[in-house]
């Protein structure tokens, strides 16, 4: 029988080594499951197959850029190489606006409702123009079914304006332009969460040119953009030129705040998608510098080498009625040079 020294002796023992199995336990778990991260990481397993429910899609249709010049390309990125971006991305269903018959006496309350009382004069189908009692006139030209529409003042003929003072500055030029969406029942969620861009422009030989200091402003123009989608970007075929822009006057004289205003604008159906594949960036670099890309915006670049500085994929905005938001390539380089590709596998295009 084993005394109480001998049983205190092994006692000691058995909590000192159990002890360090235990820290070796824990110490062989924290390696396993770090391992196990960093296994998970370097190894994510595939994503599931693109779903294309719409089956093949309408091919991208881009404005038509003329006069550009001969365009070459040289990418220089922070790693010298091009991004590696993802396999596949949502394509988004937009549905299109039906005819109603409650559309034209709808749209006639909505402009009273903007301040113009008189019978609009149509000018195409489904389109009305309105003008305002007020000299120079104010002119609405909105789209009965889809209501995008673009308000536009003759400031040409009130060259007073001018000397009115400068426009309002950056956060206030944005407050006015949703503002006055919102006073038209045209501020959607994803515009006013999105970001905004302000331009100062100022009148020189009869056209407005950009502004390089806010002293020398007569106009402001601020460019809405949709929120992100899917954590992607939503642009529309000029980046410095968005789909609703409004550009707003003068601060000396409120009744002629808003100068112009361009309203643009279709709504996403975001719980209706299906994914697609996504042709790789090599294969659109190739398109790029085949001269095959659509130049969204060609910046302060002539017909010299361009430098790339960036790719990445976004969502394109059409100004035309498409019944799917789809991916594209964006090329983004120097002096404000944008390119897109159609980011979808070819052979998933009509």
């Amino acid at each position: 029988m084993a005394t109480l020294t001998e049983t205190a002796y092994y006692s000691r023992q058995a909590i000192k080594y159990g002890s360090i199995a235990v820290v070796i336990l824990l110490i062989l778990r924290g390696a396993f499951l770090s391992f196990r991260t960093y296994w998970k990481k370097a190894h994510p397993p595939p994503p599931p197959a693109p779903t294309v429910t719409f089956g093949k899609l309408p091919k991208l249709e881009f404005p038509e850029r003329k006069d550009l010049p001969k365009l070459s390309f040289k990418l220089e990125t922070i790693s010298g190489t091009l991004p590696k971006l993802a396999t596949q991305a949502k394509v988004f269903f937009i549905p299109q606006p039906s005819s109603n018959l409650l559309a034209w006496d709808n749209t006639k309350a909505w402009a009273r409702q903007l301040g113009f009382n008189r019978e609009p004069e149509a000018i195409d189908r489904y389109e009305y123009r309105f003008t305002s009692e007020t000299n120079p006139p104010t002119i609405l030209e909105v789209h009965v079914l889809s209501k995008n529409f673009r308000l536009y003042y003759d400031w040409k003929s009130d060259l007073e304006i001018l000397s009115q003072g400068n426009p309002p500055q950056e956060k206030e030029a944005i407050a006015l332009a949703r503002g006055f969406l919102q006073g038209a029942g045209a501020l959607s969620e994803d515009l006013s969460q999105g970001p905004a861009e302000v331009t100062y422009l100022k009148y020189k030989d009869g056209n407005l040119t950009k502004a390089l200091f806010f002293s020398e402003a007569n106009f402001a123009k601020v460019n809405l953009f949709r929120q992100d989608l899917d954590n992607l970007k939503i642009l529309p075929a000029n980046p410095k030129d968005t789909n609703v822009s409004i550009t707003i006057g003068p601060t000396g004289n409120r009744n002629r705040g808003i100068i112009e205003a361009k309203y643009t604008y279709a709504s996403i159906s975001q719980a209706n998608f299906a994914t697609y594949p996504l042709k790789d960036v090599n294969a659109a670099w190739s398109q790029l510098t085949d001269g095959k890309a659509f130049v969204a915006n060609l910046g302060n670049n002539s017909g010299e080498k361009i430098i790339i500085r960036n790719a990445y994929l976004a969502y394109y905005d059409s100004e035309n009625p498409q019944n799917f938001l789809q991916p594209v390539i964006v090329f983004e380089g120097d002096n404000d040079f944008y390119a897109y590709v159609p980011a979808v596998s070819e052979t998933w295009f009509e």
